[in-house]
């Protein structure tokens, strides 16, 4: 698909430099006499990751590792048979062991005796009589049906076929004085990610601090007095937002950093979406069709990964589009009970979200700008990664499977940055150089810096939902 025209908007719409100087305010033809006093701002700017730590809060940790530990699996277990395997009336059969289901280098599976079996697709029930591990990642074990009269098959065949579903039931039908059966034991998985060093910084010259400019940004008396005029306001101003966006890509796409040709010893930190790409569900669906049967099939992955009740649909303009063609214009949004914080009717309007209940889920769907190059940059790529891209997100919490800790399905993490400068909502931001309040050297130039260290922490990522345009 095509992306946005973007050919009107001029490029590039910033430079590197050491520092701003005067030539260049020269050649941006920015200097008096006096002209239009207040500078235009042209295109606007939404962010999700601090929309979410205004609302959801932020949680400090002390390092810049941190983890928590989430179970395997379900609670309910249940195995594959891996080949297909003749089943007469009343046979005990050998099967062989599904893939899916060995652990510790193919040594330890759910696999006990006296355990009851169910075929999923016949429901016919069975018992595991023995059980043979002495070849990992090959385990084979005999299952013996329930009743004489049935053998332990698949629906609609005379053999249990390969890849059949076999549904666990329990130590069912023990009998008098019988044993204890071996127990399962829940198995859990550490998950660990990384607070990650953001910073950028403005600078210009002492003559650049002086000039005077066509426009004027509202700059206040002490900060005029601090040597910050409308030019090194609207440097300053630009840089901030430039700061502010570049966070929000990081904690949304960004991920781990281990290029030992890079110069830096950062870890990196992996962001929300490499995330949910790793460990959460994709749904794919064809530009143009996206309708109410598509939504039956997201809410039913929903039901299988326990999502919550209420979730959020950020979406690329293309999705945004398809949504309201498809899905609005036919099914209205229902009713709903909003929680607090990050879930409140508030927020949710504030932030621009439009709702439709189905299924028993409330969705809240939101057009997302920076998933498109155009928006941001405006430049167009013919092939753009967030092009028909949604990312649905439970607002729900989880359990840690070692404290039984709640956590929040996404939560921002920071570490607090060290005082000097003026520290706030996780970031330091100082002036130094010669030419600035505080100046530190000789060299005549005003330099601001600012930094903060975030990451982010996505619990149970199974019940995430990547919603993608083929």
């Amino acid at each position: 698909m095509a992306g946005i025209p973007t050919s009107n908007i001029l490029q590039p719409g910033s430079i590197s430099l050491q520092t701003q100087n005067r030539q260049l305010m020269v050649d941006l033809q920015l200097l008096t006499p006096q002209y239009y006093k207040q500078y235009t701002q042209k295109y606007g700017n939404e962010d999700f990751t601090w929309w979410l730590a205004a609302h959801s809060g932020m949680e400090e940790v002390k390092n810049l590792n941190y983890f928590w530990f989430e179970n395997r699996g379900k609670l309910m277990p249940g195995v594959t048979n891996e080949s297909t395997v003749a089943a007469a009336a009343g046979a005990t059969i050998t099967l062989t062991l599904g893939q899916e289901a060995y652990y510790n280098s193919g040594t330890q599976t759910p696999l006990r005796v006296n355990e009851t079996l169910r075929v999923a697709s016949s429901n016919i029930e069975g018992v595991i009589v023995s059980i043979d591990d002495s070849t990992p990642y090959a385990w084979t074990f005999e299952v013996a049906p329930k009743q004489t009269s049935q053998g332990f098959q698949s629906a609609g065949s005379g053999s249990l076929l390969a890849g059949e579903v076999l549904l666990f039931g329990g130590d069912a039908d023990a009998g008098e004085a019988s044993q204890q059966i071996n127990p399962l034991i829940q198995l859990d998985q550490r998950y660990d990610n990384y607070v990650t060093e953001i910073r950028d910084g403005w600078s210009n010259t002492d003559l650049a601090q002086m000039a005077e400019t066509y426009y004027e940004f509202p700059v206040s008396p002490d900060m005029a007095q601090n040597g910050v005029t409308a030019f090194t306001y609207k440097g300053m101003y630009k840089t901030l937002v430039r700061f502010k966006n570049n966070v929000e890509a990081k904690l949304m796409r960004g991920n781990l950093q281990n290029n030992t040709a890079i110069d830096s010893n950062s870890q990196g930190s992996v962001g929300i979406i490499p995330k949910v790409v790793a460990d959460g569900e994709t749904v794919g669906y064809t530009p143009g069709t996206l309708d109410i049967a598509k939504l039956h099939e997201i809410t039913r992955i929903m039901d299988v990964n326990g999502c919550a009740k209420q979730s959020a649909w950020l979406t690329d303009i293309f999705q945004r589009q398809d949504f309201s063609d498809g899905i609005f214009a036919a099914y209205p949004a229902g009713a709903f009970v909003y929680g607090q914080g990050e879930k409140s009717k508030e927020a949710s309007v504030a932030y621009g979200f439009q709702e439709i209940f189905i299924d028993g889920y409330l969705l809240s769907v939101k057009k997302y700008a920076q998933f498109n190059t155009e928006v941001t940059t405006g430049l167009t790529p013919n092939v753009d990664y967030f092009r028909n891209f949604g990312l649905i997100y439970p607002m729900g919490e989880t359990k840690d499977a070692k404290t039984a800790q709640v956590y929040k399905n996404i939560t921002i993490m920071y570490q607090q940055p060290p005082q000097g400068g003026t520290v706030g909502n996780g970031i330091r931001v100082w002036q130094y150089g010669g030419g600035s309040p505080n100046p530190t050297d000789g060299t005549m130039t005003n330099q601001i810096a600012m930094i903060t260290y975030r990451g982010t922490r996505v619990c149970a990522a199974n019940q995430f939902i990547i919603v993608q345009g083929n």
